[in-house]
């Protein structure tokens, strides 16, 4: 079984609720989106190497963290995706799968559901910004646990108050970040927002920390 794999990286996470905690990451080559703001287009090129389920797994960093990051492009695009991310599962391996939101995430859950605590999403929710709203399955947001990571990605003011407008519907209660498009909006309007929105009472700003650390475009970090 084998997969086009971008890069493997021992990093810190950037984002999210693993935010400044050391991880490996596994980026696979390909994306069903074309996000206006997109930082990783390098991963829907011919630019990966073709590994093994064997050679990944030998690759990821147990001896000093039990955490990967599986991301892309977009990897549940990825044939088989599954059968690798139970086998990190049955490792002890913590798994982050960060997503795009517009692929079924419920065919990971099923098939990994023995490791249900050791496994958690964190979905974007494309905002209009992104031009690719109309992508979103919404279906998935309405099986996200309470450990799953909900982020939205702020580039307008209409993106702030379609989050609210669609936060405020939610009937699950996933972790909420918020962050913005690099460079691209004030974070200050974004906590003004959770401080003034009864429904974002509860979320998390979030900041790209390793666009903070390192060159904004330096990959593998």
């Amino acid at each position: 079984m084998n997969y086009k794999v971008v890069e493997i990286f021992d990093s810190i996470e950037g984002e999210g609720k693993r935010a400044g905690q050391t991880a490996t990451f596994v980026r696979f080559a390909g994306c069903n989106l074309n996000c206006a703001y997109c930082d990783t287009t390098y991963a829907n090129g011919n630019d990966y190497q073709v590994m093994s389920l064997e050679n990944i797994v030998q690759r990821i960093n147990v001896r000093d963290f039990f955490r990967v990051t599986i991301t892309g492009g977009e990897p549940l695009t990825v044939p088989k995706i599954e059968v690798l991310i139970l086998e990190l599962l049955s490792m002890g391996i913590e798994v982050n799968i960060e997503t795009n939101g517009s692929i079924d995430i419920s065919t990971v859950l099923d098939y990994c559901k023995a490791y249900d605590k050791l496994l958690f999403f964190t979905i974007d929710y494309k905002l209009p910004s992104s031009g690719e709203t109309d992508k979103m399955l919404l279906g998935n947001y309405k099986i996200l646990r309470t450990w799953d990571v909900l982020k939205f990605v702020v580039g307008s003011q209409d993106d702030m108050l379609h989050i609210v407008n669609y936060v405020s519907k939610l009937t699950s209660q996933p972790l909420i970040y918020i962050g913005a498009v690099y460079g691209s909006y004030n974070l200050q309007k974004i906590v003004t927002a959770m401080l003034d929105e009864p429904c974002l009472k509860n979320a998390n700003l979030q900041v790209q920390l390793h666009k903070i650390i390192w060159d904004p475009n330096e990959r593998g970090v």
